[in-house]
């Protein structure tokens, strides 16, 4: 790049999630003598990501709700800060992004897809009928192409912030100190919303296996979710509330990362999930589902992917992980470098400014 390329990111809101994480990581280290980086959000989140990652000086936030005087406020900024490219993140931001690209010399690239599943609803159908008018596409996987039926688009691969690569002192010790966790007991983590596309209730039915077998865990379900009354009863009514705590959102992610020996997703779908290549840059050895893109950053080197909803395969693979130290040791070497070469920030901003060029062109 000879000369810096502004960028206008369209974005529903900065709640805290996958895209927002990728988009706040992208805007915070970006080089700033290549690209200028803005973001339009359309509304406000009770939390968000943008003091965290240091945004309030990036962001517009658009005063309406109205379509078409929302493609004026955009149309604005663009003149405004002589924008070159919009990267949408959502659906109705790419609808916008094809207007806007199709009424000016402003390129547009549709940053939609974030998971591997296509649901044949009204919004889906447009979110997918919109992709295919869109000259540029980048996807987080690429399951996520293959699922839109697209043979065509790049992949952006999240990229994870080098602090979780380093281990905190006493995390360890402090966590399970917490939770009233004994030294013997085999902690298990998963870091997921607690709503029905993340499913808690194959993890909490192989939980209960493994505790009528005799084995000492304690799992740890971090996140917040309309289905959480939900989950606590379930884990109730398998006699697992002595051995299962839901402590909601949680700031210290890295530091209960580090006092787990094995970390659990289960989830409906995924694209490129932060909370799994979390787990592997902090050096754990990941048992998830094979849906999505979860594929794409887990295998048999760094970990186990078991079918949708199988509770027997899923107590197999903690049985196998748990009963098997030295197996265990090698897939959390593993995953820490497979994270630290394939899905570091460097290499995704790498791949960022290689699209802009080759969009830009």
């Amino acid at each position: 790049m000879n000369q810096k390329i502004h960028i206008l990111h369209l974005i529903s809101s900065f709640k805290r999630g996958g895209r927002e994480r990728q988009l706040a990581t992208i805007c915070k280290f970006s080089d700033k003598s290549r690209i200028v980086n803005k973001i339009v959000c359309f509304n406000q989140a009770p939390t968000s990501y943008i003091e965290e990652y240091g945004l309030s000086g990036d962001i517009v936030y658009l005063s309406t709700k109205k379509f078409f005087k929302r493609y004026s406020e955009i149309r604005k900024v663009i003149k405004q800060d002589n924008i070159d490219i919009v990267w949408t993140w959502g659906g109705i931001e790419a609808t916008l992004g094809v207007m806007i690209s199709l009424l000016s010399r402003v390129k547009h690239i549709n940053g939609s897809i974030r998971h591997g599943i296509v649901r044949f609803s009204g919004h889906q159908l447009w979110r997918l009928l919109i992709l295919h008018l869109s000259k540029n596409i980048v996807a987080n996987s690429r399951t996520g192409l293959k699922a839109n039926k697209l043979n065509r688009g790049l992949v952006l691969y999240n990229g994870i912030d080098n602090n979780f690569f380093t281990q905190p002192e006493k995390a360890r010790s402090g966590i399970r100190r917490e939770f009233g966790i004994e030294d013997d007991c085999i902690v298990l983590t998963s870091v997921a919303n607690l709503i029905p596309y993340k499913d808690y209730d194959t993890i909490l039915n192989a939980l209960s296996i493994l505790k009528i077998k005799g084995i000492r865990f304690h799992f740890l379900a971090i996140g917040e979710g309309t289905e959480r009354k939900t989950f606590e009863d379930l884990a109730k009514s398998l006699d697992l509330a002595d051995r299962v705590s839901f402590p909601g959102n949680r700031q210290d992610i890295k530091d209960i990362l580090y006092a787990t020996d094995i970390f659990i997703h289960s989830s409906l779908g995924e694209g490129c999930s932060n909370a799994i290549l979390e787990a592997m840059a902090a050096g754990l050895p990941v048992i998830a589902t094979d849906t999505g893109g979860t594929k794409e950053i887990v295998d048999n080197s760094n970990g186990r992917l078991f079918e949708y909803q199988n509770v027997e395969q899923l107590t197999a693979f903690l049985l196998e992980l748990i009963n098997n130290n030295s197996l265990k040791d090698e897939l959390a070497e593993n995953s820490k470098k497979k994270a630290m070469t394939s899905f570091s920030i460097e290499r995704m901003l790498s791949d960022y400014y290689s699209i802009i060029e080759k969009v830009n062109a």
